[in-house]
């Protein structure tokens, strides 16, 4: 499968052949929305799905995305019962819309991306990030970085740069899962999972997201 977009910096051809053959390279294809806070973007994902891609491009609208993503919960440690939204209302409202943007001029080989940062009082903020890309008809929705609380000034130095342009890689890498409600529009075992047991996955979940859209 080959990707349709053209015109990708020659510096990122490059990276690719010369890491191809030791690593798949990722790397960013198209900037979606990029503010001092939040970015959604487009990442190139070599064998993609396995070699059989994903389902892109594909159509939602705001309302349908943002009631998708509602049902998105973590349970946070390797016993916990108690559940979070994976995403405040207020992120939902800010990201949906973009969400369905990306998915819309993504091809076969590139996923969603997205990457989140809030000031938590003077000194620290909390870290965000992950993904989303539909394949074999389901939603798969990542988080590879959860309410992340670093020093604003290890951020600056250390993080930000890198994670922002990284976002499914994992800063603090934590015991916990991804669910979904109603839980009968949750895949279990879906195949396309990303991450690997040596460097470490992050939490994922796939949904039967038009059956789920069928009842709500």
């Amino acid at each position: 499968m080959r990707m349709k977009r053209t015109g990708l910096p020659l510096t990122f051809t490059v990276l690719s052949l010369l890491l191809g053959a030791c690593s798949a390279p990722q790397f960013q294809t198209l900037k979606i929305f990029d503010s001092p806070n939040r970015v959604v973007a487009l990442r190139a994902m070599p064998d993609a799905n396995n070699g059989k891609g994903f389902d892109h491009p594909m159509s939602l609208t705001t309302e349908e995305m943002s009631r998708v993503l509602k049902g998105v919960r973590v349970r946070r440690g390797l016993l916990s019962s108690t559940q979070h939204a994976a995403l405040s209302e207020t992120e939902i409202r800010l990201f949906a819309p973009h969400f369905v943007n990306a998915l819309e001029k993504a091809t076969g080989e590139e996923m969603v991306t997205f990457f989140e940062t809030v000031q938590l009082g003077e000194d620290h903020q909390l870290t965000t990030s992950g993904g989303l890309f539909v394949a074999g008809g389901n939603l798969h929705f990542i988080l590879s970085n959860f309410s992340v609380k670093t020093l604003i000034w290890q951020d600056n130095e250390q993080y930000e740069a890198s994670y922002r342009n990284r976002p499914l890689e994992q800063m603090d890498p934590q015991p916990g899962r991804l669910t979904y409600e109603p839980q009968e529009f949750m895949v279990e075992s879906p195949e396309g999972e990303i991450g690997s047991r040596i460097k470490g996955k992050p939490w994922q979940v796939a949904i039967r997201y038009q059956d789920a859209l069928k009842t709500q």
